[in-house]
C-alpha cells in the first residue's frame, strides 16, 4: 500500500544522534524571504518571495514546484551517468547499463535485423495445433510487470500476469498474485466506455492492430485485426474496474489448484502452471477473480486462429520500439492517440527503458556519485531524533487508550526506515546485454526478471526489501512490513540542502520524515496491526478522541479560499493536515534537543527556530495554475501554500517573527490544535 514519503532504520527509542546547530548571520534561507510581506499574513509567500518572483510555470503544465526541479536536476544527473558508463569495463554493471541504451538508440542495428528477432515466436505461435498447446504458450509468455499491493499495478502485458510479493494477512513467506491483463489499450474502460472519444479511439486502434498484422506480412490485416480487437472486448468485459482493483483486500481471494480447476473450466490450469514454472506452487492470490475466470472461458471458447493472431499482436506491440521503425512510429502514433500527449523522441525513450530494465544497477552509479556516505549518515542522524520526538509525543498522547498506545509504540519499534539506497544491490554478472542487440537485451531482462520472481516463492519476507529505486524521486510507505524508504534522488535542495543549518533541514526533510512516520499509527496505519496483518486496531472511543481533536483543524483547513468560488476541503485532506501538523512538531522538538547548552541564548535559539520555520516553507515551494488549484483544494492533499501554514499552531513561530494579533495567520493560543 503506497505512498510518498522518507526514513531509516530504527526503533521506538532510537539513541539521541546529537547533531551541532550552525548559527549564521546571513543565511541564504533569510535572502529568499520578501521583507514586504509580513509573516503572519502570508507565511507561504513571504519564505518563499524570491523563488514565487523569479518562477513561472512552463508552458504545457499546470504547476511548478520543488518536485518538478528535483526531477529535472535528476533526469540530467541520470543522462549524464548514463553517458560515463560507456567508458566503464567490459562487463562491469555500469558498462552493461550503457550497452542497453546503446543497443536502444541503435536504429541502424534494429533496421537490419527487421523482424528476424521475432521470427522464433512467430513459429512457435505457428505450432500452435491444438488447446493444450495454447495453454502451455499462454503460461510460458506470463510476465511480472504487475504490483496490486505496493505501486498498484493491475495490468499485465500479458493474459496473466505475476506478482510475488507480501501481502494484508501477516504472512511470513512471499504470496504469488495473478493479476488481470491482455489487453492492448490501457484499460477495460478503454474497451467498453461509451464516450464518443472512447468510440474513435476504439476505431484508430483496430486501425492499429490491422497495420501492425500487414507489416508483419500477413494477409487480411484489417480482417484479423478486427478479430482480435474482438477477443480483446471480451477479455476486458470479464475484468475487474480500477476502483475494485484498487481494494487491498482483493488479497482475501486466495485460490488453491482445486479451486481453479472448480472455479474456472475451460483451461488446464495444470499445463498453465507448468509451462508458467510454477508446478509446485499449491496456492495464489486470484487479484481479479472474474477476470481469471474470463480467460479459463476464453480459451476454451474462441477459436485458434483468432487465439494465435492475438500472441502475434501482443508480441510485436510488446517489442515495437526494438523492431524497424515502421512498428516503432506506429507504435508511437498509438500511444500519442491514447494519451493525448507528445510523444518523447528516441533518446528519451531509450533512456526511460533502461531505467526500467536496470534499475539498480542506475541506482548504485545515482547513490555513489551524488548521495555520498557522510549526507547517508547525516540524514540517518536526522531520522533517529525525529523518529524518537514522534515516539514520545505518542507516549504523552491523551486521546490514546493503554492497550492502543501499546500497540502504536510497538509498531513504532518495529518500523525501518531506510534512507538513500538499500542495503544490498543485485549482480547483474548473469546478464548478458549486446550493445548491437536491442530485441534480445528486452527479452533477456524480461526472462531474468521472472526468474528472480519465481525464486523468491517460498522464501521468508524480507522486511527491508526497497520498492523504490534510488534515483526515482519519491518514497514509499509498506504498512504490511512496517517499511518506510525514502530515495536519494529526493535528498536535495530544497528538501534536503547538506550545506543548510540543522535547523533548516530539520523543518524541510525532518518534517517530513515525521509526517510519514506518523501515518504509521494514524487513521492509514490503524488498518495494519503490529504484525503487518491488515486489521483495524483502533477501538471505536479512540477513534472519536481523535477526531474530536482534529476537528479544529479540519475547521482551520476548511476557512483557506484561493479563489472567491473554491475553498480547500479541510475534511478530504485531514488526513494528510494531521500528519503535517505531527511531524512539523516531532521535527521541531527533535531540532531543539540538539541545541544542547545553547537552549539558554534566546537570540541563538529565535534566529535557529527561523531557520527552521523557513526550511519547512521553502521546502514546499510550488506555483499553480487557477485549474491545478481548482483541481487540488478538493483532494486530499491541500495546496501547498496552505500547508505551510501548519506553522500557525506553533508558539515558537509567532515568537521567531513577532506575529501578532490581527495578522491573518494569527490563531490565540487557544484555537492551536495539538492531535499527538
Amino acid at each position: 500500500m503506497p505512498t510518498y514519503t522518507l526514513l531509516v532504520a530504527a526503533c521506538v527509542l532510537w539513541p539521541l544522534a546529537t547533531i551541532t546547530a550552525q548559527a549564521s548571520t546571513a543565511s541564504p534561507l533569510e535572502h529568499a524571504v520578501d521583507p514586504a510581506i509580513k509573516p503572519g499574513d502570508d507565511f507561504f509567500a513571504y519564505a518563499n518571495g524570491a523563488w514565487l518572483k523569479a518562477t513561472t510555470i512552463p508552458a504545457g503544465m499546470e504547476r511548478w514546484g520543488a518536485r518538478n526541479e528535483i526531477d529535472d536536476i535528476v533526469r540530467l544527473r541520470i543522462a549524464t551517468l548514463l553517458e560515463v558508463a560507456t567508458r566503464a569495463p567490459l562487463g562491469s554493471s555500469a558498462r552493461k547499463v550503457a550497452d542497453f541504451r546503446a543497443a536502444y538508440l541503435n536504429e541502424s542495428a534494429i533496421e537490419a535485423k527487421g523482424l528476424a528477432p521475432l521470427r522464433p515466436t512467430f513459429d512457435s505461435i505457428d505450432q500452435i495445433a491444438d488447446k493444450a498447446a495454447l495453454t502451455r504458450t499462454l503460461g510460458r509468455t506470463m510476465r511480472t510487470d504487475v504490483d496490486p499491493l505496493n505501486w498498484g499495478v493491475f495490468q499485465s502485458s500479458s493474459l496473466l500476469g505475476l506478482s510475488v510479493e507480501e501481502s494484508i494477512h501477516g504472512e511470513k513467506q512471499y504470496v504469488a498474485f495473478l493479476v488481470q491483463g491482455g489487453l492492448g489499450l490501457p484499460d477495460r474502460e478503454n474497451y467498453l466506455g461509451s464516450a464518443p472519444r472512447l468510440a474513435e479511439l476504439r476505431t484508430r486502434y483496430r486501425q492499429y492492430v490491422g497495420r501492425l498484422l500487414s507489416l508483419a506480412g500477413f494477409d487480411r490485416g484489417d480482417e484479423r485485426g478486427a478479430a482480435v480487437v474482438a477477443l480483446e472486448t471480451a477479455i476486458a468485459q470479464t475484468q475487474g474496474t480500477r476502483v475494485t482493483s484498487a481494494n487491498d483486500h482483493n488479497a482475501d481471494n486466495v485460490w488453491t489448484r482445486a479451486d481453479f480447476a472448480r472455479r474456472a473450466p475451460g483451461i488446464d490450469w495444470s499445463t498453465f502452471f507448468a509451462a508458467a514454472g510454477l508446478a509446485k506452487q499449491e496456492s495464489f492470490v486470484a487479484w481479479q477473480p472474474t477476470a481469471v475466470i474470463g480467460v479459463a472461458s476464453l480459451v476454451a471458447s474462441q477459436s485458434l486462429p483468432v487465439w494465435q493472431d492475438y500472441l502475434r499482436v501482443r508480441a510485436i506491440e510488446a517489442s515495437a520500439d526494438v523492431l524497424p521503425r515502421a512498428f516503432a512510429e506506429e507504435a508511437a502514433m498509438m500511444r500519442a492517440a491514447v494519451t493525448g500527449l507528445l510523444q518523447p523522441g528516441r533518446a528519451e525513450r531509450a533512456l526511460a527503458a533502461t531505467q526500467l530494465a536496470m534499475s539498480d544497477a542506475i541506482g548504485r552509479l545515482y547513490s555513489e556519485q551524488y548521495f555520498p556516505a557522510e549526507q547517508k549518515a547525516r540524514v540517518q542522524g536526522l531520522v533517529a531524533n525525529v523518529a524518537a520526538a514522534f515516539a514520545r509525543r505518542a507516549q504523552a498522547a491523551t486521546w490514546m487508550a493503554p492497550a492502543t498506545k501499546a500497540i502504536a509504540l510497538e509498531k513504532l519499534k518495529r518500523l525501518y526506515v531506510g534512507i538513500g539506497y538499500p542495503d544490498r544491490w543485485q549482480n547483474y554478472v548473469d546478464l548478458r546485454v549486446n550493445p548491437a542487440d536491442a530485441f534480445g537485451n528486452a527479452q533477456r531482462i524480461a526472462d531474468r526478471n521472472y526468474h528472480l520472481a519465481l525464486a523468491r516463492l517460498g522464501r521468508q519476507i524480507d522486511m527491508r526489501e526497497w520498492w523504490i529505486a534510488p534515483q526515482t524521486v519519491g518514497a514509499i510507505l509498506t504498512f504490511q512490513l512496517h517499511s518506510y524508504t525514502f530515495s536519494a534522488a529526493l535528498l536535495q535542495a530544497p528538501k534536503f540542502d547538506p550545506t543548510a543549518s540543522d535547523a533548516a533541514n530539520y523543518g524541510a526533510i525532518g518534517a517530513l520524515i515525521g509526517h510519514d512516520i506518523s501515518h504509521f499509527v494514524d487513521v492509514l496505519g490503524a488498518d495494519y496491526d503490529v504484525d503487518g496483518a491488515m486489521r483495524y486496531w483502533w477501538p471505536a472511543a479512540d477513534s472519536a478522541r481523535f477526531e474530536a481533536l482534529a476537528a479544529p483543524l479540519v475547521s482551520q483547513f476548511s476557512e483557506y479560499r484561493p479563489l472567491p468560488d473554491a475553498r480547500v476541503n479541510g475534511k478530504a485532506s485531514a488526513s494528510e493536515n494531521i500528519a503535517d501538523l505531527a511531524g512539523l512538531g516531532a521535527a521541531f522538538d527533535a531540532y531543539r534537543r540538539t541545541l544542547g547548552n545553547k537552549i539558554n541564548d534566546k537570540e541563538f535559539v529565535r534566529q535557529q527556530d527561523r531557520e527552521f520555520f523557513l526550511g519547512f516553507a521553502q521546502s514546499w515551494r510550488a506555483k499553480l495554475s487557477e485549474l491545478a488549484m481548482r483541481t487540488q483544494v478538493g483532494s486530499d492533499h491541500a495546496p501547498e501554500m496552505y500547508r505551510v501554514s501548519t506553522v500557525r499552531n506553533f508558539a515558537a513561530w509567532y515568537d521567531a517573527f513577532d506575529v501578532r494579533p490581527g495578522q491573518r495567520l494569527y490563531l490565540e493560543p487557544s484555537a492551536r490544535v495539538r492531535v499527538w
